[in-house]
């Protein structure tokens, strides 16, 4: 029966992920955990919770990718949730492209960094010329050793300042760095320099102003311990971020792939009948992935001119456009922002309605638009002015000419909004009878022909964002890596945004907060439902009566 269920696609972020991982503890709190999706009595109900199978199926394009599917909920629904895995795309070459974004990170424009990131940013900076100076002194130490050179002990003796005092100055201009940074901007190109040269002093002194071998051995073993480290977390996460966000000829290949391998599967559940409706829910990375994918989809899929929409959906398009007029505000509250999804979802079920359309070959597919919802979690996209764009002004071109969607769409220019028609205000016979329109977007609902243009697949698709704002000093304590992504400034107005706060306990503590960029779905309360699993079912809405 067509459209008898429903796709939720799981998009996982950085990292050495294992196939269909993330999915199963994303089915865990979606479906086999959650009390609410099936009547009390139900026969699918088992000791562990809901019940759910994993089925072999070949849209995934790997026989390590499966997916699972669950009985009908109380609704009559059944839900089908697949993985759109990447993580081995991502693996080669990992090295080369990490140290080429750190050396990106040092060398960025300080103003491109938002305020939230300063102190990130800063101790990042800090981190990565540290290493790279103290590898450098081992190796000055290591020719010297093997060529007999004393050079080390030209200073002992005569150094002015002690170790601790020199630290001391490092922290003292971290911090000006980063207080006066987030005051005035300018200050931190300024600032960041004399940062610099006071590691390279501290390290200097350290390596080569001290003649006893006991804090160069020290040295070299914290600088054996950070490449360690650098190889067991960095590069297996951060490699897969510098390996998509960073635009090389030798990541070229790869990002292609990634999205291909994206829109495959996305393609083969659209041309698939019994599904009617698809959720993408993508994490860290995995939502920038998504974001990129969404955007090259609906030029294939969505009621542009590729796929002319149907008078119904033309309808709910001019509905959309007169709701983003009439409410122009640089500023959405929440309830502006509901208001808003229910019109993004007015759009998805005039799509859906309409069914398969002819395309402007004149051939008619299987396949329309069924994407309802993004929901991102810790998502990068936060950063986007920092870490895609070269600076506000890069970033609002960027957005302005389309090539980042945005919610609301900009507008087609400035006489349509997101829906357009390229056919000319002419009374001539063929319009006889025809009423004088009052507005161009009267005209283009009545116009021979309209279309959404291509960046405007926030018209009908809902975003929901969940980030947990990190501690404002101690950046380790939330993530530091999501943020909101919605607002004028970033991607839009009509971003549903969920500020959550996730507690859990660990190692016998309580109400830890370390990291917890991977605790998005992981219900941490002691008892009862977390938050922020609350408002994620929400925002995926497996139920109707949910979303």
């Amino acid at each position: 029966m067509a459209g008898e269920k429903q796709a939720i696609v799981v998009v996982h972020g950085m990292g050495e992920q294992r196939p269909m991982g993330m999915m199963r503890r994303i089915v865990e709190t979606l479906w086999t955990t959650d009390k609410s999706m099936l009547n009390s009595g139900d026969r699918n109900i088992g000791p562990d919770g809901n019940k759910s199978w994993i089925v072999p199926d070949c849209k995934t394009g790997s026989h390590d990718l499966q997916r699972i599917t669950t009985p009908p909920a109380k609704d009559g629904k059944r839900t089908d949730f697949f993985e759109f895995y990447y993580a081995d795309v991502l693996d080669d070459a990992k090295l080369r492209n990490l140290w080429r974004w750190l050396l990106r990170i040092v060398m960025v424009r300080p103003q491109y960094v938002t305020d939230r990131m300063v102190w990130p940013w800063a101790a990042l900076c800090f981190l990565i010329v540290l290493i790279g100076l103290v590898a450098f002194g081992v190796v000055l130490l290591g020719l010297g050793t093997i060529f007999e050179l004393d050079w080390w002990n030209l200073d002992g003796g005569t150094a002015q300042l002690d170790i601790w005092e020199v630290t001391f100055l490092g922290v003292l201009n971290l911090g000006l760095m980063v207080g006066l940074g987030r005051l005035v901007p300018a200050l931190r190109w300024i600032l960041r320099w004399p940062a610099y040269f006071v590691i390279t002093l501290l390290v200097y002194y350290t390596l080569f102003g001290i003649s006893g071998v006991e804090v160069r051995s020290g040295v070299v073993g914290g600088t054996v311990l950070i490449t360690i480290l650098t190889g067991m977390f960095f590069l297996p996460y951060l490699g897969d971020v510098a390996g998509y966000l960073g635009a090389h000829p030798d990541t070229v290949k790869r990002r292609h792939d990634v999205r291909e391998r994206g829109l495959m599967l996305l393609r083969d559940l659209h041309n698939d009948p019994t599904y009617d409706r698809i959720v993408i829910v993508a994490h860290s990375l995995g939502s920038v992935v998504a974001y990129d994918i969404l955007h090259l989809l609906w030029e294939e899929l969505g009621p542009t001119n590729e796929n002319p929409p149907s008078a119904r959906v033309r309808k709910a398009l001019f509905e959309h456009d007169l709701f983003v007029e009439n409410h122009k505000s640089r500023y959405w509250n929440d309830l502006t922002v509901e208001a808003y999804q229910a019109v993004q979802a007015n759009v998805a079920k005039a799509i859906r309605l309409s069914g398969p359309v002819t395309n402007k070959l004149g051939q008619k597919t299987k396949a329309y638009w069924k994407i309802t919802d993004l929901v991102t979690l810790g998502s990068p996209l936060s950063h986007a002015q920092f870490l895609i764009a070269r600076g506000v002004q890069n970033f609002e071109k960027l957005k302005e000419e389309r090539l980042f969607p945005v919610v609301p769409p900009r507008p087609y220019n400035e006489d349509f909004g997101v829906l357009y028609t390229p056919d000319k205000l002419e009374f001539s016979p063929n319009y006889a009878g025809m009423p004088i329109p009052e507005t161009t977007a009267d005209w283009a609902l009545k116009a021979p022909r309209a279309y959404a243009h291509h960046g405007a697949v926030f018209s009908a698709v809902r975003w929901t964002n969940m980030y947990d704002e990190p501690h404002p000093l101690f950046f380790w304590q939330g993530d530091v890596l999501g943020g909101p992504v919605g607002g004028f400034d970033l991607f839009g107005r009509g971003v549903l945004e969920h500020k959550v706060h996730i507690l859990y306990s660990k190692f016998g503590l309580d109400d830890l907060r370390l990291i917890t960029h991977i605790r998005y779905w992981t219900n941490t309360a002691q008892s009862g439902i977390s938050d922020h699993i609350v408002k994620f079912r929400k925002a995926v809405g497996l139920l109707k009566s949910s979303k």
